[in-house]
């Protein structure tokens, strides 16, 4: 099974929408936010998608109220807070257990546990993969497209890998 690893929105539509489309081409089901999603009108543009998607929120996510209020009129969007995922309580996708974050300082820690077999974090807008251990450790870079190209990753569960795809 494939999963969209996304983070560093920032409002730009244009960009998520693209992405949205290339999910959609290649029969992807799920994705993972690491947050900066940063308004409300996002959580809608995910919502209308036909993904299930698993969501944190990172520095620039404001109005955290009237997101997960948002939310709360679909059935396919889960927002969680600052992270997802602890030794009992693991996001499992696939028989993949993933820990999810916003801040690089805090997925470093999540890897270093042992607990997941992948962690994904965003924030610095660069794409990054190291693997640390048995886990994998994976920034998917920007949607947004404001320091780097616009990209996100596809992880895949049978072989527990992943590749950065472009936006645009």
């Amino acid at each position: 099974m494939e999963i969209a690893i996304v983070s560093d929105i920032h409002d730009n539509l244009k960009n998520l929408n693209t992405l949205l489309d290339i999910c959609e081409a290649r029969e992807i089901q799920h994705l993972i936010c690491c947050g900066d999603l940063c308004s409300p009108f996002v959580i809608g543009a995910l919502g209308e998608s036909n993904l299930n998607c698993y969501i944190v929120f990172g520095n620039n996510d404001s109005d955290k109220f009237n997101m997960l209020r948002l939310a709360e009129q679909y059935k396919n969007l889960r927002l969680f807070g600052d992270y997802i995922g602890d030794e009992e309580n693991p996001l499992i996708l696939d028989g993949v257990r993933f820990g999810v974050t916003h801040y690089p300082f805090y997925a470093q820690t999540m890897v270093k546990t042992g607990w997941f077999d992948a962690v994904f974090f965003g924030h610095s807008h660069s794409f990054h993969k190291q693997k640390f251990g048995k886990s994998l450790l994976l920034n998917p870079g920007e949607v947004a497209g404001i320091f780097n190209e616009a990209s996100f990753a596809v992880y895949d569960t049978e072989f527990r890998g992943c590749e950065k795809v472009k936006i645009g």
